[in-house]
């Protein structure tokens, strides 16, 4: 059985929570460090902290509507000491905290006094927060600009592939996963994703052949969030689909190597060995901590098609969730936009195409059009040559324009590289400009997902 959701904080522990912190960050103006009336309070906050912590992953707090929330509690009455916390969060334009597993006291008490300091900006306390270490903090800032929310999703992206990685290691060592920092990228790809699902279905587009498996899985998580999202689902369901997508091919761990790097065609016996991944995901994903039930029913039904002629055979009569057929988008989309032993990557608008023609039969049709929508005429990944001769890199679609998607020019009219691309409206640029060419980055022998990374 697929373990519950866990047990959730109380309102009179949030209230409490929420107060000592705002306590101590007006205290750690007043005292020095170490004085009793920063030591009492910091003790009891971080002693609340951790008892949560042992039944859940994280916990969140921010503003909705000028409101502080903690978790599922939204303080439409503030005592003083919550509704300076959420002042507090308002003049920084936070709009969320998450604390994660592992966080100690000493980062509790950092982010107090940087709180406290009213010359820290807060994209300076976000980055002091990082150059402190592995922090088990993440802000979430309301002034994100489309950079800033495309660099906290690199975060979430790099936090999600090291835990994939470390679940797989896990796995062939015999070890029950961790699942604490995984669920913690899940929720930071959410608040982003809510905000702007391009954000994150740009990020599907870092490829590492090296490390396929991994990147693989990440990328599956990240578009699964974002067609959750285009598509209006709640956040528990996005956070659900993102973790769906991470975990779809855990059960390969469990399949032998020489099968998985096999570069030429599978044997019926070799085929039938793969085909049973789903459940053993199912399995594994059985004994992860936080991990819901919906999450293990969407790995189980992923490969069982929408005309249910997939596998694992025994599960055709089951009801196909929403979420599986999400992560069959994704999974078809990824897999068809990467560079593998036997495949070259399709461009983006190719692999929708292929996808629009497998729809009704392997695809829900409704998604594949919802998720083609979301992408655009010009998905983000495709390559432009412009009527000025330059050479642009598409970051995501325009809704307002979908024929000027925005898009970063990478090589200049005499075929010179840009140094250092920005992301620019092609509608708003000086001298008006028209796409002529939709180019193949194979043949021009151009990497387009080391742009997406190195941005």
């Amino acid at each position: 059985m697929i373990t519950p959701k866990l047990a959730k904080l109380t309102l009179a522990d949030a209230q409490r929570l929420a107060s000592i912190f705002s306590g101590l960050i007006r205290s750690t103006t007043l005292y020095p460090p170490g004085n009793p009336a920063l030591t009492r309070p910091l003790q009891d906050l971080h002693a609340l902290v951790e008892s949560h912590l042992k039944t859940g992953n994280s916990i969140r707090l921010g503003l909705a509507d000028e409101l502080l929330f903690v978790e599922d509690h939204l303080f439409v009455t503030a005592t003083p000491p919550v509704e300076e916390l959420a002042n507090i969060f308002a003049s920084r334009k936070i709009d969320a905290m998450i604390i994660m597993q592992g966080v100690e006291a000493a980062e509790i008490f950092r982010l107090a006094q940087l709180l406290s300091d009213r010359n820290m900006t807060t994209d300076k306390i976000v980055r002091s927060l990082e150059t402190d270490g592995k922090s088990h903090l993440l802000i979430i800032s309301a002034e994100d600009t489309e950079e800033k929310l495309l660099h906290e999703a690199g975060n979430a992206y790099q936090m999600a592939l090291e835990s994939i990685r470390s679940a797989f290691i896990d796995i062939e060592e015999h070890r029950v996963p961790s699942s604490e920092r995984l669920l913690a990228a899940t929720r930071q790809f959410t608040d982003i994703a809510v905000q702007d699902p391009l954000v994150v279905a740009c990020l599907s587009m870092i490829k590492d052949f090296d490390n396929y498996t991994f990147n693989h899985s990440v990328n599956v998580g990240v578009i699964a969030m974002a067609l959750a999202a285009h598509m209006k689902l709640d956040r528990q369901r996005i956070e659900e689909a993102g973790i769906a997508g991470f975990l779809h091919d855990i059960g390969k761990t469990m399949v032998s190597k020489a099968i998985i790097n096999k570069p030429g065609k599978l044997s019926t016996i070799e085929f039938d060995e793969i085909k049973k991944h789903p459940e053993d995901g199912v399995k594994i994903i059985e004994k992860m901590s936080g991990i819901s039930r919906s999450v293990g029913e969407a790995v189980l039904g992923h490969h069982l098609r929408y005309n249910r002629k997939g596998y694992p055979e025994w599960a055709k009569e089951m009801e196909l969730s929403d979420l599986s057929q999400i992560i069959a988008i994704a999974d078809c989309f990824d897999a068809c936009t990467t560079l593998r032993v036997y495949q070259l990557p399709m461009p983006p608008a190719t692999a929708i195409n292929l996808m629009k023609g497998l729809a009704g039969e392997f695809l829900n049709p409704e998604m594949v059009n919802s998720f083609a929508k979301m992408m655009g005429k010009y998905p983000p990944g495709t390559l432009l040559r412009l009527d000025t001769n330059e050479i642009a890199l598409v970051w995501k679609a325009n809704p307002g324009n979908p024929e000027m998607p925005l898009a970063r020019v990478i090589f200049y009219a005499n075929g010179d590289p840009v140094e250092n691309p920005v992301t620019e409206r092609l509608a708003e640029r000086e001298t008006a400009t028209r796409i002529v060419a939709v180019l193949n980055p194979v043949a021009k022998g151009i990497d387009v997902g080391e742009y997406f990374r190195q941005a």
